[in-house]
């Protein structure tokens, strides 16, 4: 590999640790979890911080303010997550967990916005945070909605990563969780990312009819006991399709399931499509 590959590979594999695990490293632990010298992490460090994408204070590194200015120009569609945040903030108060925005993005789901519950039993979802579709219940809704030969793909690539001995990494496995997804309105995922919690998500869908994201919430497993299920899966579907509404999606009456059925127009003859 080439020097300079080489040390961006170096870069991002440290700028990935800062989005998903911790805001705040040592040299010394980044230096150990992707197993370099240290003399080299320093060296990035050193670079970013020169650029302002990073700030040092009392021995460790955290993200700087450079991001987000850049982050700024991403605008990862800002009428969704307009549309989005009040929703979110209520249904975070109605079900005292957190709610997650989710897009999808190159085989992952990527957290674009979030409300962080206030019940002193919490869980932390950083925005910014990428996990494999296997892994959550918001990647578990794209999975429903691709092609079976999509997945394939995915699968075949390696896509699908084992974070707990409940992580569902074969397709055969999963098929049955993204079915239940289609029937149900709502996937979930019991501790397949972490042990001692769980996840409910519902689709999100926009004014062409196509999936824009997954309405997600993450609790731990003692405030989502199997009882709870059905009441906080209601409110993730109801509150995904409000949002939904908001961008522009038709819906018909209630079809008798105890959620909304939704609807798309066609171009030029005015037709309804049912999902």
């Amino acid at each position: 590999m080439h020097q300079g590959t080489k040390s961006l590979s170096t870069a991002l594999k440290i700028l990935e640790l800062f989005a998903s695990s911790r805001r705040e490293w040592r040299v010394t632990e980044l230096a150990s979890k992707i197993g370099l010298h240290k003399s080299q992490v320093s060296r990035v460090l050193r670079t970013f911080e020169s650029h302002g994408f990073m700030r040092k204070k009392e021995g460790q590194y955290r993200l700087g303010q450079a991001f987000s200015m850049y982050a700024s120009l991403a605008k990862p569609d800002r009428e969704l997550v307009e549309a989005a945040r009040p929703i979110m903030e209520g249904l975070s108060k109605q079900i005292q967990g957190n709610v997650v925005l989710n897009i999808l993005e190159g085989g992952e789901t990527i957290t674009i916005d979030r409300v962080e519950s206030q019940h002193f039993l919490r869980l932390s979802y950083p925005v910014g945070l990428r996990l494999p579709l296997n892994a959550s219940a918001s990647g578990k809704v794209f999975l429903a909605y691709m092609s079976s030969g999509e997945r394939s793909r995915l699968y075949e690539a390696g896509s699908f990563q084992k974070f707990t001995y409940r992580s569902k990494t074969e397709l055969t496995v999963l098929e049955g969780d993204l079915s239940g997804m289609l029937r149900r309105g709502f996937a979930l995922s019991d501790e397949e990312h972490l042990l001692g919690t769980r996840g409910v998500a519902a689709p999100i869908f926009g004014l062409s009819g196509n999936l824009e994201a997954a309405l997600g919430v993450g609790l731990p497993k003692v405030l989502l006991p199997d009882k709870r299920i059905e009441t906080v899966s209601a409110s993730v579907r109801k509150a995904a399709e409000e949002i939904s509404l908001l961008l522009g999606y038709k819906r018909t009456a209630n079809n008798g399931k105890g959620h909304l059925k939704f609807i798309r127009r066609t171009k030029g003859n005015g037709q309804h499509k049912r999902r």
